[in-house]
């Protein structure tokens, strides 16, 4: 093998390595926040809502921080009530989130969740 040749084959081993490698790394901070039910509160119905009869299902975007915690959430779609989704909002900002898989280490993402406001 010419000098030329073996050093195409030294870097071809050597790419496949670093490709290997950041596949790796990849696949070890892959995974996804999940929420911890255990770690929220329902929302408290807000009064005015419940005397009114309002209903509905609040979806939010969660943005989760690398330690599982709620940094930002958008409301997504709307229950149609200003107050149930302003409720909906601030306790589920309180919750917890944990990585999925278990061993994952989940980067900063937007999670989505609901909350559905039934009377009964």
């Amino acid at each position: 093998m010419n000098c030329t040749a073996h050093l195409n084959t030294i870097r071809g081993a050597l790419v496949v390595s670093l490709c290997a490698l950041a596949g790796a790394g990849a696949m070890a901070a892959d995974g996804k926040w999940v929420q911890d039910a255990k770690s929220c509160a329902a929302p408290e119905y807000p009064r005015d809502s419940l005397s009114k009869g309002e209903q509905g299902t609040t979806s939010l975007r969660i943005l989760v921080g690398v330690d599982g915690k709620a940094i930002d959430s958008e409301i997504e779609n709307s229950s149609h009530s200003r107050k149930l989704d302003s409720a909906a909002q601030r306790a589920l900002m309180e919750c917890s989130f944990k990585p999925q898989p278990a061993d994952a280490k989940p980067a900063q993402q937007w999670v989505k969740t609901e909350f559905v406001w039934k009377l009964n």
